[in-house]
């Protein structure tokens, strides 16, 4: 079949490689320059299942409520003209739902399956990028262990290790710590990993092509159409028609269904990350760790240090100076000698598309022949492969290797 992907993040790259490899003709819509240029060009690199966590965990407003005031808060909220209220009000109201456990569940399920798909995509077209195993979430006190249990204990009914470290167990693993810094102890996930989300998806954009999918880079695909929504508009260039049609374009996606009557709740939240290099081997990390307080994760990329967190709700033109002094803060707290971060430091600041509930719409939108691939927030790299490896195979018509109960557009 002739199957177009919009969007070509790591959520389509991928997309469109396991549709290539079912034996599928894929060509691949990039509004934007290149591959891999908004979310998942400067990506914390997290994956497996340990480190996701929905949005609409219970007591997550009032927990950030406060800490607004003290500023440690990694939630930003900006403007009042344009403030997306509506969408705010939803995110509050998931908060409070009590399913909220079958929504992370359904969330760590899907990296869980997307990490074991991701080994075997490398494996099979033998792609090498920068990697390093394990990760930790560092604990401060015993109360930031305690805003984590729900999750700990779904991933316990899960059968997905992990460990709850003290402090001196923590520091063993990762000698580089600084002592200057009250540490509780921490959890491991020695079955996660940290890898680099832009490299892989150049990676895999390689071997797509290799196979025969058309990638049209500079190519905005116009809102689809009632009247035939499998026919594909670009921009000032040519019309195409479709047996199906695979959106994955990230906060875009919702422009390109709402006049098919499909209505997906997706905000723009930004994230932010500052990418140094390397200054010192000894003091850099060993691992990926995430501050369990202010929720800014640290690894080391090749010989950079990425520094990553912050989520900015509303609009904001710029990125903002007290976001990234947050990250630095958090950098120096931890390890304060691993980066040179005086010179040459790389800041980014790209849109992710979280939806209202915290879980990403996989599946048939409503409208025959067109698929949701999106929503997936700061999770896109961590369930990638996933994602992508179901929505083949429901085009293709096969069973999927996955419950995908609890992501579907449905819910809404």
């Amino acid at each position: 079949m002739k199957i177009a992907v919009i969007g070509a993040g790591v959520i389509g790259v991928t997309t469109a490689l396991e549709l290539v490899s079912h034996g599928h003709e894929v060509v691949v819509y990039e509004k934007g320059s290149g591959i891999a240029q908004q979310a998942s060009f400067a990506a914390s690199g997290f994956m497996g299942p340990g480190l996701v966590n929905s949005w609409t965990a219970p007591g997550m407003f009032s927990r950030q409520f406060k800490n607004w005031f003290t500023g440690e808060s990694g939630i930003r909220l900006n403007g009042l003209l344009e403030f997306p209220a509506a969408w705010v009000w939803q995110w509050l109201r998931a908060c409070r739902d009590p399913e909220f456990s079958l929504k992370l569940s359904s969330l760590q399920r899907l990296a869980f399956y997307s990490q074991e798909v991701f080994k075997g995509v490398t494996e099979q077209y033998g792609l090498s990028y920068e990697s390093s195993p394990g990760s930790l979430m560092l604990c401060r006190s015993e109360a930031d262990l305690q805003k984590v249990d729900l999750q700990l204990s779904l991933l316990k009914d899960a059968g997905i290790l992990y460990k709850t470290l003290s402090a001196a167990d923590t520091r063993a693993i990762e000698p580089a710590l600084s002592t200057e810094t009250e540490l509780w102890g921490a959890v491991c996930f020695p079955q996660d990993a940290v890898a680099n989300c832009r490299q892989f998806t150049l990676l895999a954009k390689q071997e797509a092509e290799q196979l025969g999918v058309v990638f049209k880079t500079g190519h905005e695909v116009l809102p689809l159409s009632v009247s035939k929504p499998r026919l594909l508009h670009v921009a000032d260039k040519e019309s195409e028609l479709f047996d199906h049609v695979v959106v994955c374009a990230g906060i875009h996606s919702k422009a390109i269904v709402h006049k098919l009557g499909i209505h997906l709740p997706v905000q723009a939240v930004h994230g932010y990350s500052l990418s140094a290099a390397l200054r010192e081997e000894m003091d850099a990390p060993l691992c990926g760790v995430v501050d369990a307080k202010h929720q800014v994760a640290i690894a080391r990329s090749g010989q950079r240090i990425r520094v990553s967190g912050m989520c900015e709700i509303g609009p904001a033109r710029q990125a903002s100076e007290k976001n990234t002094g947050l990250l630095y803060k958090v950098l120096n707290d931890w390890f304060p000698g691993a980066a040179k971060t005086q010179d040459n430091v790389q800041v980014w600041r790209g849109a992710r598309d979280v939806m209202s509930d915290g879980v990403p719409v996989l599946g048939l939108s409503g409208v025959p022949g067109v698929w949701l691939n999106t929503g997936h927030g700061n999770h896109g790299w961590a369930c990638s492969s996933g994602s992508a490896r179901a929505i083949a195979d429901m085009v293709s018509g096969r069973d999927c290797e996955i419950d995908l109960k609890g992501l579907g557009i449905e819910r809404f």
